[in-house]
């Protein structure tokens, strides 16, 4: 974990301290990906990675946030050119995303409930090594990424982050060993390499009742700009 990410996180959450260690869940598969029209700004995961310091000038986004609701995406595409992201539902806690400002009234009760958690939300960093998230609300979040997958297996592994942890979403190091090696018999359904998902407060797979990430409540879909 750089000194700048854990830097930033403290300024954002004035004395929360973040434990490095991590929870897993067990593997789960998923056989859709929800389709997201984006363009391909012609950049390299090394871009990202080597030669610039963080707090850099960036020239373009390194990568998009999508807010979902289950099936339905919610506002715009928000476009990420700052080092950092907050997102979180309606607390003014520094610069970032609020939800609530996206979302719609929903009589559905579990997108109530899970709004209703999601409170000071989560960070999203981009350093040298990768793409980092904080968990600043007081319950889990749940991550799948490709990085974290098993590149000979079909299960998608998600990940549960308890609250007040962070942990490494999206290594650029490992994306490039992964684009090289992941073979394509292995893949159950639409894959994309630069696509990492976020769920609020509920996982989904084999060992919950949610076997997709689109019958979550409250997800993000993250699109990292680099080749695919």
């Amino acid at each position: 974990e750089s000194s700048y990410c854990a830097e930033k996180a403290n300024c954002l959450t004035s004395g929360i301290n973040w434990p490095s260690d991590i929870s897993m869940e067990p593997d789960s598969t998923e056989t859709g990906l929800t389709p997201t029209c984006r363009r391909n700004h012609g950049g390299d995961i090394s871009d990202l990675s080597e030669g610039e310091e963080p707090g850099s000038e960036v020239t373009t986004h390194w990568c998009s946030v999508a807010y979902w609701e289950l099936r339905q995406r919610v506002g715009r595409l928000y476009t990420l050119h700052e080092p950092y992201l907050c997102i979180f539902q309606d607390l003014p806690h520094g610069n970032g995303l609020s939800l609530s400002l996206v979302q719609e009234p929903t009589s559905v009760d579990c997108v109530k409930r899970t709004r209703e958690k999601i409170g000071l939300g989560l960070v999203l960093s981009r350093e040298a090594d990768g793409v980092w998230l904080y968990n600043r609300s007081g319950y889990p979040v749940f991550v799948n990424s490709p990085t974290l997958d098993n590149p000979s297996s079909r299960a998608s592994v998600v990940i549960k982050v308890n609250p007040g942890y962070s942990m490494n979403i999206f290594n650029y190091d490992m994306a490039s060993v992964l684009r090289a090696v992941k073979e394509r018999h292995c893949l159950d359904g639409p894959y994309d390499p630069t696509s990492i998902r976020i769920s609020f407060a509920k996982g989904w797979g084999p060992s919950y009742h949610r076997q997709f990430i689109t019958s979550c409540p409250a997800w993000l879909e993250v699109l990292l700009n680099v080749n695919r």
